[in-house]
C-alpha cells in the first residue's frame, strides 16, 4: 500500500468517524418514536449497526480494497471524537431545523391535499346526497298529488259502475267476497291455535 493511499485511506476513514457520529445521533434523535416496542427497537438498533458496518466497510473497499490496519480504526475513533467535540452542536442544530422544516412542508402539502381535494369531495357528496334527498321529496309529493287526482274520478268510476251491474253479478261478487273472508278467517284461527300448542 503507497503512502498515498495509505493517506486517503486515513481521510476517509476520518470522515467516515464523522459520519458515524451524525448518523449515531440522527437515529437517537429518531429513537423516541419505537422505543415503546421492545421488539422494534431491537430491530432497529441491529438494523442500524449492521448497515453502519457495511458503509464503513464498503468505503474502506474503494480506497483500499478493504485491507483492514490498526490506524484504519483509529481514524475512525478520531473522526468520531472530532464530531463529538466540535460538530455536534452545530449538527443537532440543523438536524432540528431540517425536522422542523420538514414537518412544516407535510403539514402545507396536506391541508393544501385536504383544501383542494378532500374538502371539494366531501361537499359534492354531501350536495348530492341533498339533491337527492330533495328530489325524493319532490317526486313523493308529485306522486301524492297525481293518485288524489286520479283516485277521486276512479272511485267514482267504480261507484257508477257497481251500480250498472246486474244484480246476479253483485250477489257474485259478495258471496265471493264472503268465501274469500271465510277463508282467511279459517287460516288465522288455525295459526292461532297451533301457536298456542307450541307455547
Amino acid at each position: 500500500m503507497t503512502l498515498t493511499t495509505q493517506f486517503v485511506t486515513m481521510a476517509v476513514m476520518f470522515i467516515s468517524g464523522v459520519y458515524l457520529g451524525a448518523a449515531l445521533d440522527t437515529f437517537r434523535r429518531f429513537e423516541v418514536y419505537w422505543n415503546k416496542n421492545v421488539l422494534f427497537h431491537y430491530g432497529m438498533e441491529i438494523s442500524f449497526w449492521l448497515l453502519q458496518t457495511l458503509i464503513l466497510f464498503y468505503s474502506l473497499f474503494l480506497v483500499n480494497q478493504g485491507e483492514l490496519r490498526v490506524y484504519i480504526l483509529l481514524a475512525i475513533l478520531c473522526g468520531f471524537a472530532t464530531y463529538k467535540s466540535l460538530f455536534v452542536s452545530v449538527y443537532l442544530g440543523l438536524l432540528e431545523r431540517f425536522i422542523v422544516c420538514i414537518r412544516a412542508i407535510y403539514r402545507f402539502f396536506y391541508q393544501l391535499v385536504q383544501v383542494i381535494f378532500i374538502k371539494p369531495i366531501m361537499w359534492l357528496i354531501q350536495l348530492l346526497l341533498a339533491l337527492l334527498l330533495l328530489f325524493g321529496r319532490v317526486l313523493y309529493f308529485v306522486i301524492r298529488i297525481i293518485f288524489r287526482i286520479i283516485y277521486w274520478p276512479l272511485q267514482l268510476i267504480g261507484k257508477g259502475c257497481w251500480l250498472l251491474l246486474p244484480k246476479t253479478v253483485k250477489n257474485y261478487f259478495v258471496s265471493l267476497a264472503g268465501f274469500y273472508s271465510r277463508i282467511e278467517n279459517n287460516i288465522s284461527k288455525r295459526w292461532k291455535n297451533s301457536w298456542n300448542k307450541r307455547r
